[in-house]
């Protein structure tokens, strides 16, 4: 079978539909085309479904993330313009709010999920359901209460879901596929699955039970601010974590090619007039020059005094201090596979979670296997709130381009960022680093469940309902 994941023509396709009208989460013309046949297979629908989950990871969610996160700061056009100056609004993420809905995301998936489920192929059933896991978990993360319950069938104007709601129906959308891998009936997605080539074998099942541990972990964690029973949640990632990905080789990773519609989206906006609009965050550049962080030619390329530097969001840095965001094999290969779960991330998620709950010598050993992946030397010794920092930044480290660096900092917020303070910031976000993304203003139009943006900025100061308090 031939496979293309088209995802140049996807990206510069969500532009594209940014300009209809209408109600995004149901309807025939979501997915027909007149021109085309209406019926398309599980399998064709599945390679689409990865492509859009795996874009909507790479593309201007994660380009904002990375410059709110000052892992990234923008030095021209809207990155600096808009996005450094937290000058977004409603119609800033329509493109993002589509990908998780429409063409390739929950309507896709639940026409796979239904006809696997009727196959009896618990295998490919059970891979859909983590991707619908992934897709709605993030879409809480990024919006805090989503349409989700009603947001596939026939109503044209679903409710909102609370996001705890979500949160917990992802936790038990991840439980059914454990059983269901574990289970192992069916021949499953075999060369369509892009990450892991599942089939009905042990080891390739096992590859998935482990990422759906560690994504079960992952979006615990996103629930314990909020928690009345923190020491709980923690307990339970440490359990899920525990039996998450073990190692680099079970890293769940996008998959990308040299084919031109099958960039990595990052190396096509480097490739691009705009892709020097974006450089290396001064936060972020800071943490690894101090310690000679191997990762720096990975992440960036040399400035023009041949180190290693960012730009700053408050204080213009000279050019030739700045390195562009040229790494190699990350910005200059267009195969380069991003990281979406991986182990490096299981440690670091063990590693917070013992020492919250006072089990120091645990999460050390934790943190000193995260490490290693990059070939940092043993921390010894570290106990207590100066451990919780060290946990918390070699996570900003490691999940550089990574939409999870925001939860993080939300929850934790480390490291210490000073938000932009300059005479241009957007006044809405009150001198703080914005804590959600506007819903679709295109959904909005049509949808009166949609808050209009006023109560958005009024509600919780901004921030989703598991995010109770601002950073500092």
């Amino acid at each position: 079978m031939k496979r293309s994941i088209k995802l140049a023509a996807l990206y510069l396709g969500l532009a594209v539909a940014m300009v209809g009208c209408g109600s995004f989460l149901t309807g025939d013309k979501l997915t027909g085309n007149p021109n085309s046949p209406s019926q398309a297979t599980a399998e064709q629908l599945f390679v689409g479904v990865q492509a859009n989950l795996f874009t909507s990871q790479e593309n201007s969610v994660a380009m904002t993330v990375c410059e709110w996160m000052q892992q990234c700061m923008g030095v021209g056009g809207r990155f600096v313009d808009a996005f450094a100056h937290y000058t977004v609004n409603e119609f800033s993420w329509d493109g993002n709010w589509f990908q998780v809905y429409t063409g390739g995301g929950l309507v896709d998936l639940r026409k796979i999920e239904a006809t696997e489920q009727a196959a009896g192929d618990s295998v490919f059933l059970a891979v859909a359901k983590i991707w619908e896991a992934f897709d709605m978990g993030v879409a809480a993360d990024l919006w805090g209460d989503v349409p989700y319950t009603e947001a596939v069938g026939g109503n044209p104007t679903p409710a909102l879901d609370g996001q705890a709601a979500v949160y917990t129906a992802v936790q038990n959308l991840l439980s059914d596929a454990i059983a269901e891998l574990t289970n192992g009936k069916g021949p499953g997605p075999l060369g369509n699955d892009l990450v892991y080539g599942a089939d009905t074998t042990l080891a390739k099942r096992t590859l998935w039970i482990r990422a759906a541990h560690t994504l079960k972990a992952r979006f615990l964690l996103h629930t314990v601010e909020a928690a009345a029973n923190k020491a709980g949640v923690y307990a339970n990632v440490i359990t899920e974590a525990n039996s998450g990905i073990s190692s680099t080789a079970g890293d769940l990773l996008a998959y990308h090619s040299t084919a031109v519609t099958e960039r990595n989206i990052w190396y096509q906006f480097q490739s691009t007039t705009f892709g020097q609009d974006l450089v290396a965050g001064k936060a972020l550049v800071d943490i690894m020059n101090a310690r000679s962080d191997p990762r720096r030619p990975q992440y960036f390329g040399l400035n023009g005094l041949g180190g290693y530097g960012g730009e700053d969001v408050n204080v213009a840095q000279p050019g030739n201090t700045v390195s562009p965001l040229a790494g190699a094999g990350r910005m200059t290969d267009g195969s380069f596979r991003q990281p979406l779960v991986t182990y490096q991330e299981n440690e670091l998620i063990l590693a917070e979670a013992y020492n919250q709950t006072g089990s120091d010598p645990l999460a050390l050993t934790h943190l000193n296997n995260a490490r290693a992946v990059p070939g940092l030397t043993a921390l010894v010794g570290v106990t207590g709130a100066a451990l919780t920092d060290s946990i918390m930044i070699e996570k900003y480290v490691t999940l550089f381009q990574n939409i999870e660096v925001w939860n993080d900092y939300r929850r934790m917020c480390i490291p210490s960022l000073t938000p932009d303070t300059a005479a241009s910031v957007n006044p809405q976000f009150r001198g703080k680093i914005p804590g959600r993304l506007f819903y679709s203003g295109s959904e909005g139009n049509v949808n009166s469940n949609i808050p209009n943006p006023g109560a958005q900025l009024a509600t919780n100061g901004f921030r989703n309902p598991n995010d109770t308090a601002d950073c500092p």
